[in-house]
C-alpha cells in the first residue's frame, strides 16, 4: 500500500479515479453530488494541470509546505463545508470532515520539521482517496434513493415555508415551531 501512495503512478491511478467517479456524478447526481465532483474537478483536476504543466512544478514538495497545496486544500474545504452545510446528503459531512483533516495535516508539517515526508505525504494524500470512495458511495446511495422513493429536495431550507406561515399565523407559534410540519416523506422511510 505504501508503495502505491509513493509511487510515480499515484497520481495517475488517483486522476483515472477521480475523473471516473466526478464524471458519474455530473451525469447522475443531484446539484450536491455535481458541487463536490465540480469542486474536485476544478481544484485538484484542473489546479493540478495549471501547477505542474503551466508552472511548471514537477513534484509536490514534501520536505517543506507547499503552498499551492494548502491554498487548493483550503479552497476544496471551504467549498466541501458549504456543500455539506446545506445539502440534503449527510455523506457530505464525512467529505468535508475529510478535508479538514488534510488541512491539518498542512498545519501539522509547518509548526514541527520532525514529521517525515512520507507520514506528510500519507497525512494530505488518504483523505482524497476516502473522498473520493464516499462521494461514489453517496452518489450510489443518491440512485438508490431516487428510484425507490421519487425525486427529493437536494438542499435544506433554513426555514420552510409551510413552518414560516403555520407559525406567523397561529396563535401558539412556539409549540408549531417545537413540533415541525408534520408529514414528510422522510416519516416513510424505515
Amino acid at each position: 500500500m505504501l508503495e502505491l501512495l509513493a509511487s510515480d503512478y499515484r497520481s495517475l491511478v488517483q486522476d483515472l479515479f477521480a475523473i471516473t467517479i466526478c464524471v458519474a456524478a455530473m451525469i447522475w447526481g443531484g446539484w450536491p453530488e455535481r458541487a463536490v465532483a465540480l469542486t474536485w474537478l476544478i481544484v485538484f483536476e484542473f489546479g493540478r494541470f495549471l501547477y505542474r504543466d503551466v508552472l511548471g512544478h514537477s513534484t509536490v514538495q514534501l520536505l517543506g509546505v507547499d503552498s499551492f497545496v494548502i491554498f487548493a486544500d483550503l479552497l476544496a474545504g471551504i467549498a466541501w463545508i458549504a456543500i455539506a452545510l446545506y445539502a440534503n446528503r449527510n455523506y457530505t459531512l464525512w467529505i468535508a470532515g475529510l478535508q479538514i483533516l488534510a488541512v491539518f495535516a498542512h498545519l501539522a508539517r509547518f509548526m514541527s520539521d520532525q514529521v517525515a515526508p512520507l507520514t506528510y505525504l500519507v497525512m494530505f494524500v488518504a483523505p482524497g482517496w476516502l473522498q473520493l470512495s464516499v462521494l461514489g458511495i453517496g452518489l450510489v446511495r443518491h440512485i438508490k434513493r431516487k428510484r425507490i422513493y421519487g425525486p427529493y429536495r437536494d438542499w435544506r431550507s433554513s426555514y420552510p415555508a409551510a413552518r414560516v406561515q403555520y407559525a406567523a399565523n397561529s396563535p401558539d407559534a412556539p409549540a408549531a415551531w417545537m413540533h415541525g410540519p408534520g408529514q414528510t416523506w422522510r416519516n416513510n422511510v424505515k
